[in-house]
């Protein structure tokens, strides 16, 4: 099993409707090469862990990575884990703006694990939370 986490910033705003349409790709998408995990958006900053078999997870970040509608990719963590950390995500997705939630998106602020998880990628979701790790809106 391999994981990948990243931050990026969006080139433009992402209105909840377009936010809702991507989560809806990427989680076909992923779902058909095994690949699960969360993506988390923030007034225009992304942070996302893809989990799965290492050529799978490779393929969609390359592909992230093509991707024009953001860029300042940095990658955070690179590594193979033991097992899954969002078995049960097939894209799971936190929207921490202000928005009401829409169906598919959860409540960053009543996910307990994110608060007291040890793994990298749970502390990764602690310090995007906390405004580190995210990448600035292009102007």
């Amino acid at each position: 099993m391999f994981q990948l986490a990243y931050a990026s910033a969006a080139t433009a705003p992402f209105t909840p409707e377009f936010l809702q349409l991507l989560l809806a790709r990427a989680r076909d998408a992923n779902a058909a090469h095994g690949v699960t995990g969360m993506l988390l958006y923030h007034s225009g900053s992304f942070l996302q862990v893809l989990e799965g078999p290492q050529g799978a997870v490779e393929r969609t970040f390359a592909s992230i990575q093509r991707d024009l509608r953001h860029h300042r990719i940095k990658v955070l963590l690179r590594k193979s884990v033991d097992c899954r950390e969002f078995a049960d995500w097939s894209m799971g997705f936190i929207d921490t703006s202000p928005w009401h939630l829409t169906p598919g998106m959860i409540d960053y602020h009543r996910v307990p694990q994110a608060a007291t998880a040890s793994t990298a990628a749970q502390r990764y979701l602690r310090l995007f939370h906390q405004g580190l790790c995210r990448q600035v809106l292009a102007a």
